[in-house]
């Protein structure tokens, strides 16, 4: 994968839409400073996810949106685009098919950062993702700015294992660790919630359970209690409904008297309704005649008003007519004046005229005078200047001699006053005594040098001899702890004999049979079998007198028992047990001997047979005889160790003076060493100052010769400059006497022509003054003809308005005798109308006579009618209370949702309605006593008991993925160990190789900080040949960026990125070392591509392409590219 093309527009200093290809492996951008090449590169890393908008040299993100320019207006948006082409499929799986991917980021005036890739858009995230574990992003080893390479080499530890892990390609896997990590705590906090919400829920399950158990017990008793109600609602019904089928029959009754009396007034209806229908048709009459009358009326009222405005009319258009023939009288008069006035104005327009041609050619002939005088006057006054300019231009040139006379009599001064203070100084470092002090500082330092010296050689010797007193101390040390050990083991051992034969108390006072015994080795088992039953027998030193126990040696039998006992005390018995390994009893034919013993310990006698009851393994006799030995052993052991001991103190004590005789040698060589460095500090400042005299003394005798040199010159010079003085004032004096003859000429010329031309403005005035009252006349003359029109029009339009006001008055005198006819008709209809109204009251009234009249005779019968209309309705209304009471009653029936047939069906005979509601309220009793009920208890019992086991659903998952995810995190650090041990092995070993490559000798490594391979820093030791630094920011600038590049380069060998761009990092380098650089990258690019910006040509000529960025319009960036390849075939042919 490699960059081919930059998109970029509106971003920066690229104002324009600007394309930049890489088609080259090596491509170098050049230009002047400030033209915008760092920009190049700003873009590329403003694309890959660059959020910080500093690193971008800006305040803010919009900063990086071109801000305009002296010729130019800011732009709302900046876009730059990456083509990458993938022809080799290094991009990750989703985009390993595509030969070409685009990237491309866009940001606006209000902040909105967009990016799109492939043209669709998309997150930030998603181009961090393409390109982790390439060694590509905003801040990677890839791309390097100005400054980065000595940021880099002097970066934090942990700042430079970001390199390596971009390298190793572990940046996604921290990615994913820390997304892990956020999962983990936030899987932690659920459950940690999860589980006090499952606490909260089961506390309130336990309270719902028994909550729950009192709503069922109360939902019983509410539906015995609904039933209750339910029936004595009904039984309540069925009374009320009894007592309203007893009003239904009584209504009835009274039904039948009311149809009997309506049906006898209903022929006086008829006859009522007919003179009502009269009454009502006289009313109608009068209605209409009284419309008609008032249509009448208005249409009267309507004509005269249209009489009176006509009249009106006719009135307004006569004073109109009138006013019409006054204007026209006034306009005839007007005429007439403004005739004679104009007659008038002509003549006098034609004497003005005459007399302003006088004036005019008057003027001219004035005027020709003035411009021929004024010729003569400016080549006087242009003589008169030219010679001014002469006498200013001497004038001048002698103050400019006088000033340089000055000048240089202050320059020779200023000379003389530097050479006595230079002769003063070179005499001053000459009496300095540096010289003597750096004679008695080498020979102090010799002395300390030989002091420093035998102080070592002591040194080494103590060193020497402390080893050896060291090893001594070690093997007497060793000595007393290896006979410490047996002395323990023997004392362990003889305390366990000791356990086993019963000796732990009273041990040395107190002499026991076998403990004092010694028996000849190998027959320690049959002594012992023998005197089995007195093994335990204290001996007394009475005992040796007594004869049971005193055996002469001389009588004991040599096949006897007590012949294998060779010194102690043992009872005369034992001499009379003979001994035969085969047990033979011949031997008791001997009178002496009362038994025989075998091998293995049995007795024999004459008539009885004892066999051995113990085992030779755990003789006591042996074990007796096995503590005596060791108990000898102890004792000399214990003298060896306290000889050991005596020893191990003789070398400790000897060690210890060796040491600190060592410790002060080191404080004397320390303290020498200190001394020597000051004494050579002190040295080499002295003989830097010795030679800073003589090179001062050097360099005050070599400026003192130049100013002897300017001494003699300013001489010359100040002569030179006194003659030319001389002659320019000769010269200044001849040119005032022209300057002032030229000026009396000049003064005179100029009264001459002032003179002509006060003349020519006198006859200038006049003949203004002639033009003005020859336009004042044909103004009044234009005046009067436009006042005559104006007569003429006002007279001719008050003839045509008095002939229009004529028509229109003959005009209106027809509608107005039309109206006159049509208001007499108008009143005559108004009279008829006002008689037909009366007539129609009068029979009006007749009718409503008539009708009052037979409604009185009915009104009898009606009250009889009344009184039985008022028990019917009274026997309604008790009707319908009884059914609105029974329909009440059964209210209840609809909110306990009950049926009335069904509840009449169920409803038990014998059950009354005192029964029903003394069950009722035994019911309602026990309702009181359950108290307050939580009836919701049962569902929430249910849905908190399906919580519950959701939870704990939830419980088991979240502790699944717990596991699941702690697990990621260990696989992560496993691979994220093995990657980066590996990379920082083989970039360390590569950095370590290239290194004497770049600088042609030394060596560098990196370094680990601690041994933690997740969080440990990375460190940097480099040193050139010949150095011995102990740490790198000694370096040098050219030496730190060779160093880095080394390092960056060493990465590129283990993980090569798809390009890596360069930002002048050739600036502190020598020509030599951009000699190496550029070896090194050209090698580099067979495999990456270079984008580098340079200065240096030697670089330049490196490149395949040379892309350049040029500034000819201030503020605006553009591209010139060169194909290096192609110019020099170009430049040979």
């Amino acid at each position: 994968m490699r960059l081919s093309t930059i998109k970029l527009a509106g971003f920066k200093s690229f104002v324009e839409p600007t394309k930049i290809p890489f088609p080259d492996q090596m491509t170098c951008v050049v230009g002047p400073n400030g033209c915008g090449k760092s920009n190049v590169i700003d873009a590329v890393r403003w694309v890959l996810g660059e959020s910080s908008a500093k690193n971008l040299r800006g305040d803010a993100m919009t900063d990086v949106i071109f801000n305009g320019s002296t010729n130019r207006k800011p732009i709302s948006q900046a876009s730059v685009e990456l083509i990458f082409d993938n022809t080799q499929g290094k991009l990750p799986n989703t985009f390993a098919d595509r030969n070409q991917v685009a990237i491309k980021r866009l940001v606006t005036r209000d902040g909105q950062s967009l990016y799109f890739l492939n043209g669709s858009k998309c997150r930030k995230r998603d181009i961090t993702d393409i390109f982790l574990g390439t060694g590509l992003g905003p801040r990677s080893y890839a791309i390097i700015e100005q400054g980065m390479i000595s940021r880099l080499i002097e970066s934090k530890p942990q700042e430079l294992r970001v390199f390596l892990e971009e390298a190793a390609g572990v940046s996604k896997y921290k990615e994913r660790r820390r997304e892990t990590q956020t999962r983990i705590k936030s899987t932690r906090e659920n459950l940690e919630r999860l589980l006090d919400v499952r606490q909260e829920l089961q506390n309130q399950l336990d309270k719902l359970a028994v909550q729950s158990v009192e709503a069922k017990k109360y939902r019983e008793l509410k539906s015995q209690e609904r039933t209750l109600k339910g029936q004595i609602a009904v039984l309540k019904w069925q009374k009320l409904h009894q007592q309203q089928l007893d009003k239904s029959a009584q209504i009835k009754k009274l039904d039948d008297q009311i149809s009997f009396f309506k049906t006898a007034h209903s022929g006086h209806d008829d006859v009522l309704a007919s003179l009502d229908a009269q009454v009502q048709a006289q009313q109608d009459k009068l209605d209409d005649a009284q419309q008609q009358q008032h249509h009448t009326h208005t249409e009267l009222t309507r004509s005269e008003q249209q009489q009176i405005s006509i009249k009106q009319q006719t009135l307004s258009l006569k004073q109109n007519l009138a006013k019409l023939e006054q204007q026209k009288n006034q306009s005839e008069e007007a005429k007439t004046q403004q005739q004679s006035l104009c007659q008038e104005l002509d003549d006098s327009l034609q004497q003005a005229v005459e007399y302003n041609l006088m004036c005019s050619e008057q003027v001219i002939e004035l005027t020709d005078e003035v411009n021929r005088l004024l010729e003569i006057k400016n080549t006087d006054t242009s003589q008169w200047q030219s010679l001014t300019e002469d006498y200013q231009k001497l004038n001048n040139q002698q103050l400019a001699h006088a000033n340089a006379v000055k000048h240089t009599e202050q320059k020779i001064s200023y000379v003389k006053q530097q050479l006595t203070q230079l002769d003063e100084q070179i005499d001053e470092l000459k009496r300095s005594e540096i010289e003597q002090q750096l004679i008695q500082q080498q020979q102090h330092r010799q002395t300390l040098t030989e002091q420093l010296a035998n102080a070592q050689t002591a040194h080494s010797r103590g060193q020497s001899a402390q080893a050896i007193q060291q090893q001594q101390l070690d093997e007497a040390q060793q000595q007393w702890q290896h006979l410490s050990q047996q002395v323990n083991e023997l004392k362990a051992g003889i305390a366990g004999l000791k356990t086993t034969l019963g000796l732990e108390k009273n041990s040395d006072k107190t002499l026991t049979l076998f403990k004092q015994l010694t028996v000849q080795p190998g027959y320690e088992f049959l002594v012992e079998q023998a005197l089995s039953s007195l093994e335990h027998i204290h001996i007394s030193p009475g005992k040796a007198e007594n004869s049971t126990w005193q055996i002469p040696s001389q009588s004991v039998a040599s096949n006897s028992i007590a012949a294998f006992i060779s010194a102690g005390i043992y009872p005369e018995l034992l001499n009379h047990i003979a001994y035969d390994a085969e047990g033979q009893t011949h031997h008791l034919n001997d009178a002496s001997f009362i038994a025989v013993m075998d091998k293995q310990g049995a007795l024999h006698g004459r008539n009885w047979h004892l066999s051995g009851e113990k085992n030779a393994e755990n003789s006591l006799l042996l074990m007796h005889k096995k503590l005596k030995q060791q108990e000898t052993l102890l004792e000399q052991q214990q003298q060896a160790l306290t000889d050991a001991h005596s020893t191990l103190e003789e070398h400790q004590a000897q060690a210890a003076l060796i040491t600190e005789q060592q410790n002060e040698r080191k404080d004397t060589i320390h303290q020498l060493a200190q001394q020597l460095a000051v004494a050579t500090t002190r040295g080499d400042m002295l003989k830097a100052q010795a030679d800073q005299h003589q090179q001062q003394v050097t360099k005050l005798q070599q400026q003192r010769q130049p100013l002897l040199e300017q001494q003699q010159q300013l001489s010359g010079l100040l002569g030179e400059e006194l003659d030319k003085n001389e002659q320019l004032a000769e010269q200044l004096e001849a040119l005032a006497e022209e300057l002032n003859q030229a000026d009396s000429t000049r003064i005179n010329s100029d009264e001459g022509y002032k003179q002509a031309l006060n003349n020519a403005e006198q006859y200038k005035t006049q003949a203004h003054q002639a033009n003005l009252n020859e336009q004042k006349v044909r103004s009044e003359w234009q005046l009067s003809q436009t006042k005559l029109n104006h007569a003429e029009q006002a007279l001719t339009m008050a003839v045509e308005g008095t002939q229009e006001l004529i028509e229109q008055i003959e005009a209106l005198l027809i509608p107005e005798q039309e109206l006159a006819l049509t208001i007499e008709q108008l009143l005559v209809q108004h009279q008829q109308g006002e008689q037909t109204l009366v007539d129609i009251q009068q029979q009006l009234a007749q009718a409503k006579q008539e009708l009052q009249t037979k409604q009185a005779s009915l009104k009898t019968s009606q009250t009889e009618l009344v009184a039985l209309q008022e028990q019917h309705q009274k026997l309604s209304i008790e009707e319908q209370s009884l059914l609105i009471k029974a329909q009440a009653v059964l209210e209840p029936l609809s909110e306990l949702n009950q049926n009335l047939k069904q509840v009449l069906a169920e409803l038990p005979a014998e059950l009354s309605l005192n029964a029903a509601q003394n069950q009722l309220a035994g019911v309602s009793n026990q309702l009181e006593q359950l108290g307050a009920v939580n009836l919701a208890a049962i569902d929430e019992f249910e849905q908190a008991k399906q919580r519950s086991d959701y939870l704990n659903n939830q419980l088991d998952d979240l502790t699944q993925a717990l596991t699941a995810l702690e697990g990621a995190i260990h696989k992560i650090d496993r691979e994220t160990k093995t990657r980066f041990k590996s990379t920082f092995d083989q970039v360390n070993h590569d950095f370590g190789q290239l290194f004497p490559k770049v600088f042609g000798g030394g060596s560098a490594y990196l370094e680990l900080t601690s041994d933690d391979l997740l969080e440990s820093g990375v460190s940097i030791m480099a040193r050139p040949p010949g150095k011995k630094n102990s740490t790198i920011h000694l370096l040098s600038g050219g030496e730190k960026a060779l160093s880095a590049l080394s390092l960056v380069f060493s990465i590129f060998r283990l993980n090569p990125a798809p390009f890596c761009m360069l930002d002048e990092v050739d600036a502190p380098l020598d020509d030599a070392n951009v000699v190496r650089f550029c070896r090194l990258v050209e090698e580099m690019s067979q495999s990456v591509q270079f984008i580098y910006i340079s200065h240096n040509k030697i670089a330049m000529e490196m490149a395949g392409r040379l892309t350049g960025v040029t500034m000819a319009e201030p503020g605006v960036s553009r591209m010139v590219a060169v194909d290096i390849e192609q110019a020099v075939q170009l430049a040979h042919a």
